[in-house]
């Protein structure tokens, strides 16, 4: 009897509940013209830059101060496995690593988030675990959480009959680029300066973080037939507690290399979109990541469970990398011992191509992605 082929990348994310195609298109066609429009009419500000631009952070600059970054960012359907294992610490985590991680990579230090839930009804069990999660994140990013809001609103929320409280958890992050003594301020980093040559660097994630969590549950529960009891295969780890594991906070890493004197071409966090982050980067080269670390069994596990291909997995997951520095190649080694004396288990995992398009390749796996998906190599 022939297998059932497996299903393509758009339709396995899709079966999941998330139609990622669909939402970028949405969102280039009848939102990013109206936000490209709006304007800061105080004199205060005189530039932002990144404004719809889809990169990581928004830098404004208000002088004499320093420029400023901003970002947001939540926690998505991990939330779900929070509140069936009941374990809500992890996402408060969660919730401060997706936001600083994000401004660091233009160069900015994080400085405070506020955060945003909203809630069908009040658990002072949850909202402390919640809470205390916000206060670990914080500290290992060095940020103060000076205030929030909670939203009851249950009659807006899917029906919690039977378990916890429902709620979504969000943040909203504010940088600044740091003063460099009397030459102003630290450059902001976009990737404009990547050249052909320069080494790609990555920094170990802990697992998924909290990134393509509705294909996940889908593959490993409803596909599987798993449970969060059962074992992840050749770690003798629980699921829930590989699932759960907070996203990593990169902060300390970042600092280091600028303490060490190096400036980094370029900096990436691999969230949402997989390894396809990197390209994000404005230069207009190409990544050939030919020396990836090996996969993670969380992420195999989940790829055998759902059927799902190499070219879903790589544009949906981070694989193992949670970010990524770009140095030159002079610099390689330098970095690579900064990122150690920081604590980090960083690898370099590829190098810059002069090929122009953005693309990224991963020779391993057969595969090419551009835009937002990977394409098995003819």
């Amino acid at each position: 009897m022939n297998a059932t082929p497996p299903e393509s990348g758009s339709s396995s994310y899709a079966a999941a509940g998330v139609d990622e195609e669909r939402e970028q298109v949405a969102f280039a066609r009848v939102m990013r013209p109206w936000l490209a429009r709006t304007k800061v009419k105080s004199p205060l500000v005189t530039s932002i830059t990144g404004l719809a631009s889809g990169y990581f952070a928004t830098l404004m600059h208000l002088p004499p101060g320093p420029p400023l970054a901003l970002t947001t960012d939540g926690v998505g359907t991990k939330i779900l496995l929070a509140r069936e294992a009941n374990r809500w610490e992890p996402i408060g985590v969660d919730c401060v690593a997706n936001n600083v991680n994000d401004l660091i990579c233009v160069g900015a230090v994080p400085l405070a988030l506020l955060d945003y839930m909203a809630i069908d009804r009040i658990d002072e069990g949850v909202l402390d675990e919640v809470a205390r999660g916000l206060f670990l994140g914080a500290e290992l990013a060095g940020i103060a959480i000076p205030g929030g809001e909670i939203a009851q609103i249950g009659e807006m929320l899917a029906d919690s009959a039977g378990g916890g409280p429902m709620l979504d958890l969000v943040g909203t992050a504010i940088g600044a680029l740091p003063p460099l003594g009397t030459q102003g301020w630290r450059t902001p980093v976009d990737g404009s300066s990547v050249r052909p040559g320069d080494a790609v660097i990555g920094l170990p994630s802990s697992g998924l973080h909290s990134n393509g969590y509705s294909l996940a549950r889908h593959a490993l529960f409803k596909k599987g037939g798993m449970s969060l009891s059962d074992q992840v295969p050749g770690t003798g780890r629980r699921l829930a507690d590989a699932l759960l594991q907070p996203t990593r906070v990169y902060v300390t890493a970042a600092e280091a290399l600028w303490t060490a004197g190096i400036t980094p071409h370029g900096m990436a966090h691999i969230s949402g979109g997989g390894l396809l982050n990197i390209a994000r980067l404005a230069a207009d080269v190409s990544y050939e990541l030919d020396a990836l670390v090996p996969t993670p069994e969380i992420f195999t596990l989940v790829a055998d469970k759902g059927n799902i291909p190499q070219a879903t997995m790589y544009a949906t997951f981070n694989m193992g990398i949670g970010f990524c520095v770009v140095v030159g190649k002079s610099e390689q080694q330098a970095a690579l011992a900064a990122l150690k004396q920081a604590g980090e288990d960083a690898v370099r995992i590829g190098w810059v191509t002069s090929r122009p398009g953005k693309t990224v390749s991963i020779p391993a796996a057969g595969l090419l992605g551009k835009g937002d998906a990977f394409e098995p190599v003819r």
